[in-house]
């Protein structure tokens, strides 16, 4: 590469590439090397033809008077002359390669210099040392070479910062020109495609990059119509949207075309998590509204007569309504964590008060339900933990009413183990079970395992309880086998010495 600020600063005479001024070109005009010196030779030239002449006349006429006498002598004059004449030309022959010699060698050296030039040689320079126009002239092909020596810097610099950008963009480049073959690709394209080693048997050497036959002939399409194409397509498990372009020239016909290559997978997601997500908000609103539709027209026409009968269907939309309640206070409870507005202050606690309180009061709901909750470990010895103990409380509280509503017979348990660094908190069911395929989903929002959303939750609670967790920096997980059952675990950290300190104060 060339670097302009090597090269020798321009004459003022040479700048911008304008021609020199009028003084200066008179000047150089006064004294051309070479106008003096075609001058000397052709005064020499005229010099020798006139005295081949006058001698050849003196030889023929000189003093001779008598007929006979001038015939003798004209053929050894003529013979003389021709003599005198060869004798002339080789004479001016030597002059005129001393005399133009010194002129000439410093044209051949701009010669050489500027084609050395034309050849990317931009180095180079002439001799500007020469007298008149050869000196002028180096120093214009010099100025040359230093114009060309800067903008090829400066196109170098931008080609490679054009290259730089286009193989750090994210989404894959693939230009072809108007023939079809491959001009320019960037690495996001490899990324996005399996290579293929180039087989004899592929008549389109473009699948060994793409092997999708259907791009090639969009992009073939695209320059023989001229018109933009765009369209989605898989690839690796991946969508990706095709945006061909045509590429015009500066006369307005095709010359190739470029396509992006965009990874639209997680915008593809949030679409459907999205969907998903007003379609289940849509069916739980519903639900209760439908039911108290369906009890408050009857009592409106007066269609229930009986005391008994208005009471209990008083509790049936009072149920509803602390139902659709309950669903709109975990939607904005989820809200709050997932949107990082919800301070959680955690503190040095005990963790015997908290699980003993939550046992004793579901133990009674349990039994309701023919089932045993169990305590199998010993919380006194538990180590003291850093956290929130409402918001504890409220884990446990989400877990064990999973378990008591999933689980149709069998019991309940809930326990722990701990080492130096951490408490984890078990809450085991004997229950129907997760199939293997649902465990991945069992944290999002609305899941539930019976599929026709049979009204045991509003299918947020473990939402919520991930949520949780994740502010607080610990870690919740779910072993389960469909017909055994289900054990969720939580993680709880033991304070450090600067945490103990901060809950003393």
């Amino acid at each position: 590469m060339i670097d302009p600020r090597r090269s020798p600063e321009v004459s003022a005479e040479t700048r911008d590439g304008a021609s020199l001024p009028s003084a200066d070109r008179a000047k150089g005009k006064k004294s051309s090397v070479l106008i003096k010196r075609a001058a000397l030779l052709a005064a020499i030239a005229v010099a020798i033809a006139v005295a081949v002449g006058l001698s050849v006349f003196f030889l023929v006429s000189g003093g001779q008077t008598s007929s006979a006498a001038h015939e003798n002598l004209w053929l050894p004059a003529i013979i003389a002359g021709v003599a005198a004449l060869i004798v002339a030309l080789v004479t001016l022959r030597l002059l005129a390669a001393r005399i133009m010699a010194p002129a000439l060698t410093p044209v051949a050296k701009l010669k050489d210099a500027a084609v050395a030039m034309s050849q990317g040689e931009l180095e180079i320079r002439a001799d500007e040392t020469a007298d008149g126009e050869l000196g002028e002239l180096g120093k214009a092909l010099n100025h040359l070479s230093d114009q060309l020596s800067r903008n090829m810097y400066t196109l170098i610099v931008e080609r490679n910062r054009l290259r730089n950008m286009l193989n750090g963009l994210s989404e894959g480049i693939v230009a072809i020109d108007r023939e079809g073959k491959i001009t320019h690709t960037n690495p996001a394209v490899e990324k996005f495609f399996t290579r293929q080693k180039l087989a004899l048997h592929l008549p389109d050497p473009r699948m060994k990059l793409i092997p999708d036959k259907s791009v090639w002939e969009d992009f073939d399409a695209v320059i023989q119509t001229g018109e933009p194409s765009t369209r989605n397509l898989s690839s690796r498990d991946m969508i990706l949207r095709l945006t061909i372009t045509p590429i015009v020239d500066e006369i307005g016909s095709i010359a190739g075309a470029v396509g992006l290559f965009s990874d639209i997978t997680q915008m593809e997601r949030l679409e459907k998590t999205r969907r998903d997500y007003v379609s289940n908000v849509s069916h739980e609103l519903r639900t209760p509204l439908t039911a108290m539709r369906a009890l408050i027209e009857p009592l409106k026409e007066g269609m229930v007569t009986e005391e008994s009968d208005r009471q209990r269907y008083y509790d049936i939309i009072l149920r509803e309504i602390l139902r659709l309640s309950r669903l709109i206070n975990d939607q904005l409870e989820l809200s709050r964590l997932q949107s990082g507005t919800l301070a959680i202050q955690k503190s040095v606690m005990a963790l015997d008060d908290v699980v003993y309180d939550v046992c004793d009061r579901y133990t009674t709901i349990a039994a309701e339900h023919g089932l045993e909750l169990k305590v199998e470990t010993d919380f006194t010895q538990c180590p003291p933990v850093y956290a929130n103990a409402d918001r504890v409380e409220q884990m446990l509280i989400i877990l064990v009413d999973n378990a008591i509503k999933y689980t149709e017979r069998g019991s309940v348990a809930v326990s722990a183990d701990w080492d130096d660094d951490r408490v984890v908190i078990h809450v085991k069911d004997t229950g129907i079970g997760i199939e293997e395929v649902d465990l991945p989903y069992v944290f999002d929002r609305f899941y539930k395992v019976d599929k026709a959303h049979s009204g045991k939750g509003s299918g947020l609670g473990l939402s919520i309880a991930k949520e949780l967790l994740k502010r607080m920096d610990e870690d919740i997980w779910v072993t389960s086998e469909k017909g055994v059952g289900t054990e969720f675990s939580f993680t709880v950290h033991l304070p450090d010495k600067n945490e103990e300190m901060r809950s003393e104060e």
